[in-house]
């Protein structure tokens, strides 16, 4: 009798074909028979190490499903994410090259499918098929290549798990699937409930006797579709813990009204001690259509302090696009640099956008960039974005916003508290509270500061959000530092004026930059400073009249402040996938008077590219 053919083999066998006739671009049967004849199959676990940094080794391995972290180690044992590795991809054909030792550490993400092809393979593969050692060096180069700005790997299968009563899995990854846009592919949403139909078997939660063919499953499902949505129980069974050691990213479903502390699942499963799953954990938090904004977000990641997290009004169909775009890798993040009163220009830009029908679904600022971006963060139009800036920096009842000066400047010529008044007037008109923290805003914000007791930059994600903007445009000498758990922080310009690659790191597949640096410089006709009658006589002069020109105090310090990062903030530009540079007319840096000119600069530049995008340009940000 003639043994029946394995499924499971059969089906391993399909996933090589594809991958190798993917990689070698080509379909020649007897490259791929060279190749699939000694090919060794390899299984690793979530959290199992593939290889080592520095192991001595020459073998390629190909990825069939699954996905795995490629990180650094120093001497200390601390860990540096390198990339991620996911189906189709290679593992290892530099080392065959070049001989030298494993640059990284391979670890799995989640359960992965690989196969080891050895040096001695290839070698005998290339000696009958030339072609193919082109095909691995374009490989190699295109690696090269991407290492600049490595977009983040799109997750494919996402776990959604309920950690809170009264959330369904089901409906909600049916509802994400939905928002996603046609052009992103199609994904598939599996249940408990599917998987028993696909199997004709009664459905059995505390069953594990069927996971190789499950995995068989999956994998095929997976290798047809752009996406899979694995919606788990919410409770303690074997398709919940399935899922979960097959995710690239779980979603932690939360009703939003709800305890905040740890589900018994999480507990058991994905506890720092015993993780059956090391993917990224990221918390929805689910809230009610009419919610203001969002509050009690810290008690949430407090208990999850690895996690990111979201807030979704499910029954808005935008919030359910957003973080369909998010969890499919085309998250849009809008950056805003510093720039003193020329930032005013950013409010014609996202005035564009919002008529250009762009989203932002990630947000950062530097300096005045995050000012500018507060009030967005917080889920209101452009309109009332631009409103509430000009009242905090024009309508100010005590008038100019930065005219608080110390009689005594002992720390800072400016006293700040106007600023500081301004900032909470304006998170009171947009929340009705008079404070809210960072995590809570609708759009994911995060400031960028100068962190002066560590010589280092500083994101700033949580805490008081007027705290961490007012941190991020603390001018050094003119305005008070800003104290964030015992450090000093100062404008965040100083280190990084337009932090694309903070975005970068925080998953947004597509980056928006309003960069506001000035490529004219400024030269002075004259040979020294002149005396103080001097300055205050041709104060009095019409400013056409003047002859001394020169900045006052505290714009001298806010230039000063970011002229050093001013080399780096060049280099963010060549990162971001539309980048807008106003034109905005010439003006001091502190000039709040000149409102309506930079708004109207931005806006016109803006909307002038906008319309010079093609069709295809504009669908990648939506």
């Amino acid at each position: 009798m003639t043994p029946k053919p394995d499924p499971d083999l059969q089906q391993r066998d399909a996933l090589l074909q594809t991958v190798l006739r993917d990689y070698f671009a080509s379909d020649n049967a007897a490259i791929l028979n060279t190749i699939r004849s000694e090919a060794e199959y390899v299984d690793l676990v979530s959290g199992e190490i593939l290889l080592r940094q520095g192991d001595i080794s020459d073998d390629v391995y190909f990825v069939l499903s699954g996905r795995l972290h490629a990180f650094s180690e120093t001497d200390s044992g601390a860990r540096k994410i390198l990339g991620e590795i996911g189906r189709g991809e290679t593992i290892g054909e530099l080392a065959l090259f070049t001989g030298e030792p494993r640059s990284a550490t391979i670890l799995a993400v989640r359960d992965t499918l690989l196969v080891k092809v050895t040096r001695a393979m290839i070698e005998r593969a290339i000696l009958q098929h030339p072609e193919i050692e082109m095909s691995m060096m374009r490989v190699v180069i295109r690696r090269f290549r991407e290492r600049e700005r490595q977009a983040p790997l799109v997750p494919v299968n996402i776990c959604i798990l309920p950690v809170t009563s009264g959330a369904d899995a089901a409906d909600f990854a049916r509802s994400l699937r939905n928002a996603q846009a046609a052009k992103a592919g199609s994904v598939t949403v599996v249940t408990a409930d599917d998987v028993a139909r696909h199997f004709g078997i009664a459905r059995d939660p505390s069953s594990e006797q069927r996971n190789d063919a499950l995995a068989g499953y999956i994998d095929e499902i997976e290798a047809q579709s752009r996406g899979v949505y694995l919606a788990a129980d919410g409770s303690d069974t074997a398709w919940t813990r399935f899922c979960l050691r097959h995710a690239d990213e779980v979603l932690l479903l939360a009703d939003a009204g709800h305890d905040p502390g740890l589900s018994a699942v999480e507990q058991a499963f994905l506890s720092p001690a015993a993780p059956i799953s090391i993917a990224r954990q990221t918390l929805v938090l689910l809230h009610k259509a009419d919610t203001t904004i969002p509050t009690g977000t810290a008690r949430w990641l407090n208990a999850r302090p690895d996690a990111r997290h979201f807030h979704i009004r499910p029954q808005l169909p935008a919030d359910m696009r957003r973080l369909a775009r998010i969890v499919s890798g085309r998250g849009v993040g809008l950056v805003l640099s510093g720039g003193g009163a020329r930032g005013f220009a950013h409010l014609g830009v996202i005035k564009a956008l919002e008529e250009a029908g762009i989203p932002v679904d990630m947000l950062g600022g530097s300096s005045i960039g995050a000012v500018m971006g507060m009030v967005l963060a917080l889920g209101r139009s452009a309109d009332e974005v631009a409103a509430a800036v000009r009242k905090a920096f024009l309508e100010h009842p005590r008038g100019n916003v930065t005219g608080d000066y110390n009689f005594i400047p002992l720390v800072s010529l400016i006293k700040g508290a106007r600023t500081r008044s301004a900032m909470t007037q304006a998170v009171r008109d947009a929340t009705g509270r008079d404070a809210i923290d960072s995590e809570d805003c609708w759009t994911t914000f995060f400031t960028i500061a100068s962190d002066f007791s560590a010589g280092s930059e500083a994101v700033l994600l949580r805490g008081d959000l007027t705290r961490n903007v007012g941190a991020s445009y603390a001018i050094p000498g003119a305005l008070p530092p800003v104290f964030v758990g015992g450090h000093m922080m100062y404008d965040g310009s100083t280190f990084n004026n337009f932090p694309v690659d903070v975005m970068a790191r925080l998953g947004a597949g597509r980056i928006i930059g309003v960069d506001l640096s000035v490529d004219r410089g400024q030269v002075f006709d004259i040979d020294c400073v002149p005396g103080t009658l001097a300055l205050l006589r041709d104060k009095l002069k019409p400013r056409a009249k003047r002859r001394y020109r020169l900045p006052s105090v505290p714009e001298t310090m806010l230039r000063s402040s970011f002229i050093t990062s001013i080399s780096k903030q060049k280099e963010m530009g060549k990162f971001t996938d539309l980048l807008f540079q106003p034109r905005v007319p010439e003006c001091r840096l502190l000039d709040w008077n000149r409102f309506d000119e930079m708004v109207a600069a931005g806006y016109s530049q803006a909307r002038q590219m906008l319309a010079g995008l093609t069709d295809a340009q504009r669908e990648m940000f939506r």
